[in-house]
């Protein structure tokens, strides 16, 4: 087990609802306090008006000029369901290489996009491979499909997480001429993208997607998804620190 599965494992917001549980059978003295924090600490968590407030703190605005054509929109890898894909692998029924839409497809749909519309004449992705599944070759597809011809889009190596796309994306700048970047991902990640692109000494425009809605009544109210939305927040800061850290940002 990795150091990033461990932390993986810590940022679970549950794991410490289920540690003051486990606390309460044991304290005599100040339960009702310890149960009142564990109440607060639950709602708090399973808001999503939690992540959306601190969203408006996180992200970045766009920086994307629509009247520049960039040389080339770098989209950030993982914009399928993989864990689809490799379950369903030996189903006959299955296309080969079938592009299973997730919640991050947002990303290379938009990419697609800057390249018909003009305002982008490549589009780059790293060559992302979890098991037997090989994102890329969906993509490709995918991109064939929309209509987008074989030289206007770039696999420019392979890549297991952030850094290296990064590494990735300057590799192929230093053999191929291209200035004007426009980097494309989701609004949560764009702040720690931006960071590891600006120690590389790359300085791309950005544009995100799967941007937090606005904060309603049905906001304030516990649900799976403010869990979920929540453990996201504490899993990019968390990686943000240890990125600095490590010198990488």
């Amino acid at each position: 087990m990795e150091i990033q599965d461990i932390a993986k494992f810590l940022i679970n917001p549950l794991l410490y609802i289920l540690a003051g549980l486990l606390l309460l059978l044991f304290v005599k003295k100040h339960k009702t306090k310890l149960t009142l924090l564990l109440v607060i600490y639950f709602y708090l968590i399973s808001i999503t008006c939690t992540g959306k407030v601190f969203s408006q703190v996180w992200k970045m605005n766009n920086t994307f000029n629509p009247v520049v054509t960039y040389d080339a929109v770098v989209v950030l890898a993982g914009v399928t369901d993989a864990f689809w894909n490799i379950k369903s692998r030996e189903l006959p029924f299955i296309p080969k290489d079938f592009f299973a839409v997730a919640n991050s497809s947002d990303k290379i749909f938009a990419g697609i996009y800057f390249v018909k519309s003009g305002n982008a004449k490549l589009l780059l992705i790293g060559e992302w491979i979890s098991d037997t599944y090989n994102e890329a070759n969906a993509v490709k597809k995918l991109a064939s499909d929309m209509g987008i011809r074989e030289n206007q889009i770039h696999i420019y190596g392979r890549v297991k997480r952030t850094l290296n796309e990064v590494e990735g994306v300057k590799l192929f700048l230093e053999k191929h001429p291209l200035k004007k970047l426009l980097l494309v991902t989701a609004e949560p990640d764009m702040r720690r993208a931006v960071a590891m692109f600006k120690k590389q000494g790359l300085n791309p425009d950005v544009f995100s997607v799967n941007k937090e809605t606005g904060i309603t009544w049905k906001s304030c109210v516990p649900t799976v998804e403010g869990i979920m939305k929540t453990e996201e927040y504490i899993h990019e800061v968390i990686g943000y620190i240890g990125y600095y850290i490590k010198g990488d940002l």
